[in-house]
């Protein structure tokens, strides 16, 4: 147990250093001539008096709420259409001009349009992030169903699988490594779309409280939420990585099996 204690010391080390130095330095600096750039002590009074206020909570109960229903859509139904897509080659062959045309578009451009059309609720924000996330999603379990080995896909059909055990336990495992790559990405592009969808036409959440302190040039408030995004961004990041390694531990007990097969395989 203490070697193995001490064997990740170095590592969370080398995370840790350029952090503590960042804040620390930041704390050490005297306070600064511009409004810009206020001293991070006041930064933290404001988030301080935005926690006291009681509109803290309520502000990221509203976004992270946004978010998670947003990113589960997504997630739901980019899987079911990528495996659709991704069993039939025709579909795929017929639609992939048009997911690759629509993977271009930014999506932040029709935020002002679906907020006019949709209203100020929170239905339009909840829709914006789950179209931004789903196609990453989508267009990696498209990929990942394309990846799996056709010689796979033959052995189903010849002891003939039933289709629904065949996407539970050959398609969809199958894909499961490209399809998390998709989610990562849909997790951190979900953030920058709750921010954005919440500095139109809202009245709460973390996106308006910035935008409010940056129109009234309240600028250590305005600090004080970009940083909280940061932080949120950060966590679910890392929230993410841990159930992504627990989902696909398995993907490295057989790349470890190979290993181990190759290196006590007798020389020829």
């Amino acid at each position: 147990m203490r070697t193995r204690s001490y064997g990740r010391l170095p590592r969370f080390i080398l995370l840790a250093w350029l952090p503590t130095v960042l804040i620390g330095g930041w704390l050490m600096l005297p306070a600064s001539t511009s409004i810009y750039w206020p001293p991070l002590t006041v930064i933290i009074e404001a988030f301080l008096d935005w926690a006291a206020s009681g509109s803290l909570w309520s502000d990221i109960a509203f976004s992270l709420g946004n978010y998670g229903v947003g990113l589960v859509g997504a997630i739901t139904v980019g899987v079911a259409v990528g495996l659709l897509i991704g069993m039939s080659p025709k579909v795929a062959e017929v639609l992939s001009p048009y997911l690759d045309f629509v993977r271009t578009l930014p999506f932040v451009v029709f935020v002002p349009i679906l907020i006019l059309a949709l209203g100020v609720g929170r239905g339009p924000k909840i829709f914006l992030i789950f179209l931004a996330c789903v196609w990453p999603i989508l267009l990696n379990t498209m990929e990942g169903v394309r990846s799996i080995a056709t010689g796979i896909f033959d052995v189903a059909h010849a002891y003939r699988i039933p289709l629904a055990l065949r996407i539970r336990k050959v398609i969809i495992p199958g894909a499961l490594p490209q399809i998390a790559v998709g989610v990562r990405l849909a997790v951190t592009i979900g953030i920058v779309m709750l921010v954005v969808s919440e500095m139109y036409g809202s009245i709460e959440g973390i996106g308006y409280f910035v935008l409010r302190s940056g129109q009234r040039f309240q600028l250590p408030p305005t600090w004080a939420g970009t940083i909280l995004i940061g932080i949120i961004g950060w966590l679910l990041t890392v929230i993410y990585g841990i159930g992504e390694r627990r989902l696909l531990r398995w993907t490295r007990q057989d790349d470890g099996a190979t290993k181990k097969r190759q290196v006590g395989r007798p020389k020829q």
